[in-house]
């Protein structure tokens, strides 16, 4: 493995790769007899399975790190009475401010019915941008309401 750090399509075009060499690897077993053959693959599969948990493993930790630092980056950004947006430009609510990883909505913005009237969150990973005034989330308005949270950390 070179120690260039790789992007995530890269190391997902490497884990399809060794996929398909351990298939066509155990296809290659079920064909061969004898066993000097049998132990070659076998050490093959091994090398590949190997090779395979190393690319999954690289991959979810650079995945992990980057939400990490998108989460802190809007955690820093996201301000109070910052007007909260989806995708498609449809006000969602008003920032009252940002706890435990999530945007508290004002109460003004809780809605209708047994939601009205009280706090609703949305969580810091569906910021998609901070323009201005605007805290731009990757979902659009109608998609991020089914998302928001109670208090409590359940879906409203």
């Amino acid at each position: 493995m070179p120690d260039n750090p790789l992007s995530i399509a890269e190391i997902d075009d490497r884990i399809a790769i060794v996929r398909e060499n351990l298939r066509e690897l155990v296809e290659q077993a079920a064909g061969y007899s004898g066993a000097a053959d049998e132990e070659m693959t076998s050490r093959r599969i091994a090398e590949q399975q190997a090779q395979l948990e190393l690319l999954t493993k690289q991959r979810d930790e650079i995945s992990q790190s980057s939400l990490d630092e998108s989460e802190e980056k809007s955690m820093k950004s996201v301000k109070e009475h910052m007007q909260v947006i989806g995708a498609d430009g449809v006000h969602i609510g008003t920032v009252d401010r940002v706890e435990n990883g999530r945007i508290k909505l004002t109460k003004a913005d809780s809605g209708e019915g047994r939601h009205k009237g009280h706090h609703h969150f949305i969580d810091l990973g569906l910021v998609a941008d901070v323009e201005g005034q605007n805290v731009r989330l990757s979902a659009n308005a109608a998609v991020a309401v089914t998302l928001e949270e109670e208090q409590s950390g359940k879906s409203t």
